[in-house]
């Protein structure tokens, strides 16, 4: 760790902490009462804004998903997706099948869902999942285009 990191870091734990009590406080004099359930959901929303921030612009590492920083190491790991540890070109969107198993089987997973997102009568399971899901930018719903469906794209 280089010596502005190592002032950074601190600074950005103060940050995140004032972040953390402000949200707290800012909940506490809503004109809704929210329960704490909710109260904890936005507080670890905020907690993880704040970790990405700091992965992304102070450690210069690729914005990931929340949900897969475990698998990609936090953004060190591009090789499972992009089969090359130093990546030029967008992911092979095969390769989610290694996780996650293949379209049909996600479709199969997605089922109960009305509309189904993974099986649509325009595309069945053929749409690349790169077509909604972004794993390095905000994820969008091709069928949203379209469509009003309220669903969100993880």
């Amino acid at each position: 760790m280089n010596n502005t990191n190592k002032l950074i870091t601190p600074l950005l734990v103060f940050v995140l902490l004032l972040g953390l009590a402000f949200n707290a406080f800012a909940s506490d004099t809503n004109a809704s009462p929210k329960n704490n359930a909710e109260q904890v959901l936005e507080q670890n929303a905020l907690h993880q804004k704040i970790l990405d921030y700091i992965d992304n612009k102070i450690y210069n590492q690729v914005p990931v998903k929340s949900y897969h920083k475990k698998v990609h190491q936090n953004g060190n790991s591009c090789e499972l997706c992009h089969g090359s540890s130093e990546p030029v070109t967008p992911a092979d969107t095969a390769n989610c099948a290694n996780c996650h198993g293949s379209p049909e089987a996600v479709a199969e997973l997605t089922k109960e869902l009305e509309p189904n997102p993974h099986n649509s009568p325009h595309w069945e399971t053929e749409l690349p999942c790169d077509s909604c899901h972004m794993e390095h930018s905000e994820s969008k719903s091709v069928c949203k285009q379209c469509h009003q469906f309220g669903f969100k794209t993880p």
